[in-house]
């Protein structure tokens, strides 16, 4: 016969079983909850998560800008291929001053750039077919406004913003380089005193 308060049919549990139930219970619910975080934990721990960069080669070249009162002989990286121009200076999260990326087209076009997943502002030279400056417009980082060349220009030049207003340099000054007609002479090779030849 029920005992008063119990419904009929219900299993009687002592006190050790209700407490023995509820600790089962507890871990359960803990289970149910860690799983699907740990199966996140490992999903992302996996590498399936946003795909790395793949890295490109850029090689460096130099080049010299010739202003009206100075000229300055930088390193750059040089753009040549679609995928190299296509990244260009994404990703990056610094620039040194007097260094910069070269983009070649190969043959004299309005260029047109924008500054998508590049959070380094930058001073954009657009350069003509024969090394002179054609103007020069700001990159402003991550927008998405398209920066136009004035007309067609052979090359792009990108620099840290504000290094062309400190070293004065402006349209119509001139970038020496191979593509332009004016190849840079290569400096003499050094020699001790010892290993020069005697006279």
């Amino acid at each position: 016969m029920p005992q008063p308060g119990t419904r009929p049919g219900a299993v009687l549990e002592s006190p050790r079983t209700r407490r023995y139930n509820r600790r089962m219970f507890r871990e359960f619910r803990m289970k149910s909850i860690l799983a699907p975080a740990l199966a996140g934990l490992l999903f992302l721990m996996s590498g399936t998560a946003a795909p790395a960069q793949p890295r490109l080669v850029f090689d460096d070249t130099t080049i010299e800008v010739v202003t009206a009162k100075k000229r300055y002989k930088w390193r750059v990286q040089q753009a040549i291929s679609a995928a190299q121009m296509a990244r260009g200076l994404m990703f990056r999260k610094t620039l040194d001053p007097y260094k910069g990326m070269l983009f070649d087209f190969g043959t004299p076009v309005l260029a047109r750039i924008w500054m998508k997943n590049t959070e380094i502002p930058l001073d954009i030279l657009f350069i003509r077919a024969d090394g002179t400056i054609e103007s020069i417009g700001f990159g402003e980082p991550f927008s998405l406004r398209i920066v136009r060349s004035g007309g067609p220009v052979r090359a792009v030049l990108e620099i840290l913003h504000g290094t062309a207003e400190k070293l004065g340099i402006g349209p119509g000054d001139r970038i020496r380089h191979e593509i332009f007609g004016t190849p840079l002479k290569k400096p003499p090779s050094y020699k001790p005193k010892s290993l020069r030849k005697k006279s």
